[in-house]
């Protein structure tokens, strides 16, 4: 089956080849992008998180989804001489109960491969990617976005946050200069070399200037600010904001980091 590594993959990013048992809902993945199919997924899966809105659970649904687009990113990477095929067409999404909370997982329906060329290989990444994103994930966010009425931007928000901090873990595991240097390359490929019309907006959502804060328990140390608020905060619960969520200011993140002191 290639030179993909099916259990990094399961354990990163919620993809498998198997059929779960306890599910609590399962559909073809391109069964999605007919609203009746995407309202019963978000209308069974927010009530399981006590989402009062169905923004927040669409936006927590995309965040799910964000492995799908992390494990793309992650085959490029690798230098992978195979591609799994990741299009809605070959994955079935299964909500199923987690032992404290709902989980979702990707299933693979057939283990398929594009040959990825060395020939090329720019070229071929490059439009690889503006297909993938063209053709499943952009419909995926738009018809997620009619049926929260939630503009498509935070919904974007969830895959950019996921894969910007994606690359800085794989930048702090990377064994050796190559690899990093292949992570930043690809991933310039994606922030730079895809244009916004592929994601259905006038500028690619990975293309933003980072912002940065001071580490919740190590001074000299930065963290990533979020470019986008999960809405975490709106669940019922007494979850309230991330330390990196874009909505806070500096003044509340000075207070979160006292409190942990």
């Amino acid at each position: 089956m290639g030179t993909v590594d099916f259990r990094q993959l399961e354990e990163r990013f919620a993809l498998t080849l198997a059929k779960l048992e306890n599910t609590v809902l399962t559909l073809p993945a391109s069964d999605l992008l007919i609203a009746d199919n995407m309202g019963l997924l978000i209308h069974t899966y927010g009530p399981l998180i006590k989402a009062r809105e169905r923004s927040a659970a669409a936006a927590f649904f995309m965040s799910w989804y964000a492995g799908v687009c992390g494990a793309m990113q992650h085959m490029l990477s690798c230098g992978d001489e195979q591609l799994l095929d990741l299009s809605l067409s070959n994955l079935s999404v299964q909500l199923y109960a987690g032992e404290h909370y709902p989980l979702f997982s990707f299933q693979i329906n057939e283990a398929r491969f594009s040959s990825i060329p060395i020939i090329d290989r720019d070229r071929w990444c490059k439009k690889t990617l503006d297909t993938f994103y063209a053709d499943n994930v952009t419909p995926f966010i738009q018809i997620l976005s009619r049926l929260a009425q939630l503009n498509a931007i935070p919904l974007w928000g969830q895959i950019v946050n996921a894969l910007y901090a994606q690359m800085e873990e794989d930048l702090a595991a990377a064994p050796d200069e190559d690899r990093r240097t292949s992570i930043i390359y690809h991933f310039k490929m994606l922030t730079h070399g895809v244009k916004g019309q592929a994601f259905g907006l006038r500028k690619n959502p990975f293309d933003i200037k980072l912002n940065f804060t001071q580490h919740p328990n190590n001074p000299s140390h930065k963290v990533l600010v979020k470019t986008a608020c999960c809405l975490a905060y709106s669940l019922d619960s007494e979850f309230g904001y991330c330390y990196e969520c874009p909505r806070l200011k500096e003044k509340d993140r000075a207070l979160m980091r006292a409190q942990q002191q």
